[in-house]
C-alpha cells in the first residue's frame, strides 16, 4: 500500500479561496491537533498566506486578514 503524504496547508488555503471565488459560499479550515503538534505555527502561516494572496487585489484585505490573529487569539484558537 502507499503511504499518501496529509495535504500541505498552502494547497488546502489555496483550493478553499479557489472555492470562495467560484462558489461564493463562504469556506472554512479546521486545524487541529494534538497539543505541540504545531497548530500556531500551521496558523500563521495560513494567515500569511492568505494575506499575499489577497495583496494581489486590496491591501486592506491583506491587512484584515493578519488582524484576525489577536482576535482568534483572545477566543483561545491556536494563532
Amino acid at each position: 500500500s502507499l503511504h499518501q503524504a496529509p495535504p500541505h496547508v498552502f494547497a488546502m488555503a489555496e483550493l478553499a479561496l479557489r472555492r470562495l471565488q467560484t462558489t461564493s459560499k463562504n469556506q472554512a479550515l479546521v486545524i487541529s491537533g494534538e497539543s505541540g503538534a504545531g497548530k500556531t505555527e500551521t496558523t500563521k502561516h495560513l494567515l500569511y498566506f492568505l494575506s499575499l494572496r489577497a495583496q494581489r487585489g486590496s491591501f486592506g484585505v491583506s491587512r484584515k486578514i493578519m488582524s484576525a490573529n489577536p482576535l482568534l487569539e483572545a477566543f483561545g484558537n491556536a494563532c
